[in-house]
Formats: C-alpha cells, structure tokens, sequence
C-alpha cells in the first residue's frame, strides 16, 4: 500500500484541501466541489487529524494557509497537475487513431475514402475520432514507432503483433494505353513481351512488395544485372511514371484497381498472386473497438 494511502485514510481529503487552499475559503471551496461549508470543514479538521499537523488559520471570513499547510498545498498541486496531465494526454490518445501505411496504399486506398472511416469511427465512439496517417516506406521504419495498427504485406506473422487479413497480395503489370498501344502490348501479352517494354522499378532494399525480379522469376526469366534501370524510392513514383506513359509497372490489386477503373491505366500482362496478403497489424493485447471498425471497414471495402 502506497503510504499516501495509509496516512490520509480517504484521497479525497486531498481533493477538498486543494481546493479550500486554492478558493482561500472553506465557503467557496463548497461552491467550486458542489458541497456544502460544513462538510468541507469536517474533510479539512480530519486530514489535520490524520496528519497531526494544523493546515489552516482560521478567522472569521477567510482561512490562511499555515506553513505546513502551504508546502502540502504546493505538493498536492504538483501531483494533481501531473495526473490531470497524464488523464489528458490519454484522452487525447483514446480519440486518435494512429495508422500506419505503405504511402501507395495510404494514397490510393485509405485517403480517398478516408471521411467514410472517420464517421465509422465517430459512430461506434460517439464523438468525433482523429485519425493521424502515419506513412513508412521500410519495413525497419516501424521499429520502436507508436502506431495503434499497421497495414503491413507478408505472411500475417510478425513478432510481437497480431494480425487480420485483409486481401491477398496479386500483382499485374500496368501502363496507360497509349504506352502498351506503342509498345504492342494488351491484357493477354506475354511476360515475354511485358519484359521487351521498358520498366518502371522501385528500390526493393528492405521492402517485402513483390519487384520485378521477383515477377519474372515466377515465368523463369531472369533480370539481367546489367540492364540499365532508374530505381525510384516510393511506389507513388512509380505510378506518376507509369501515368507519364513513360513504361510499364507492377501494379497491386486493391492499390490500383482506382485507376483500371477509370482506365487511365490497363492491364499489360499476366497477374501474378503471392502468397503474401495485405494485413492490418497491431501490438499484441491492444486491439481496441477502433481497430475492429478498421477491419471492417477496409473488408468491406475491397469485397466491394
């Protein structure tokens, strides 16, 4: 038992001090606590009991802190504003979602939609609900990070976190239809002849997405190392490439199905499915009501 505890019997005899200490009468602390003069004046005389020190002078119109009674007071004031502190910051918590994502699949998936999610959220909450996008483009970026879920890529098992499947990983080379006009290339192409056109790479150093190496792989064709390529950081440069018509790139179902729709990318090619699937991960014993309106949420709206 904390002595604290032990010492003043009842904490909230602490909660009455502060507040006669900071109103400087018993009268207007009754007011401020919703209590009557009387019953702050028995809280007051049996924390001076328990403690066997006397915290008030005592007049006719005002009560005067004593010295024990200011150094309990400025006490009782640091520990009050630290934990007012702490309730504050964990509410502000409780009230804030942090998400993070792969920039390609924040942009093209969670942003356009991203109003739906919050009023998701405001519905089960019933208040308002943030939602802070956190985007990491490494797998290591998200060491020692404090996301409240992830939307990570693999097999649904990593150390530490629990996960829900969200859909499979299925990759197909994309370009608009100018570039595969140009280039001769169509839905039913070869990988032969997708690997012919010019391609549109992203750096796979510690990223778990499928890379061109790896496409061509599943066909037994192999990446020469001498070819010359421009490796691009982000997957969101690899698309602004690809709608530039300046060459073909691996395109994730779910990321890109946005712009098949509205055709300003086709289909160049066989489609590859891994065995890797799109998850949403979060720390192991800390799935929250938000978390499962996630889940939901995003089910839905790749079924759809």
């Amino acid at each position: 038992m904390r002595p604290i505890v032990e010492r003043v019997e009842r904490v909230q005899r602490l909660a009455v001090f502060d507040a006669a200490a900071r109103c400087g009468s018993f009268t207007a602390a009754a007011q401020e606590l919703g209590s009557t003069q009387p019953s702050v004046t028995r809280q007051v005389r049996a924390l001076e009991r328990t403690l066997g020190v006397t915290l008030f002078e005592r007049t006719a119109n005002r009560s005067r802190l004593t010295e024990a009674g200011e150094q309990l007071a400025a006490a009782v004031d640091a520990g009050f504003s630290s934990i007012e502190w702490a309730l504050t910051a964990l509410s502000e918590q409780a009230s804030t979602l942090v998400l993070a994502s792969p920039p390609g699949f924040a942009q093209q998936v969670i942003v356009p939609v991203i109003d739906e999610l919050h009023d998701a959220l405001d519905a089960v909450h019933d208040h308002d609900h943030d939602i802070r996008l956190w985007l990491y483009d490494r797998d290591a970026d998200l060491d020692g990070g404090d996301a409240d879920a992830m939307i990570r890529i693999g097999s649904g098992e990593w150390r530490g976190l629990e996960s829900v499947k969200l859909f499979g990983e299925t990759v197909v080379p994309v370009a608009t239809q100018a570039f595969a006009d140009e280039h001769g290339l169509h839905a039913e192409s070869t990988a032969e002849e997708v690997f012919a056109a010019p391609l549109l790479h992203m750096d796979a150093v510690d990223r778990p997405w499928m890379s061109w190496a790896d496409w061509l792989a599943t066909f037994g064709l192999t990446l020469p190392s001498g070819r010359r390529r421009v490796l691009h950081n982000a997957y969101p440069a690899v698309v602004q490439q690809a709608l530039a018509g300046r060459g073909v790139a691996l395109g994730w179902r779910g990321v890109v199905d946005q712009y098949l729709s509205d055709q300003l990318l086709v289909i160049v090619g066989p489609e590859v499915a891994t065995e890797r699937s799109y998850c949403l991960a979060w720390p192991e014993g800390r799935r929250t009501p938000a978390i499962d309106v996630v889940i939901e949420w995003m089910q839905q709206a790749h079924a759809t």
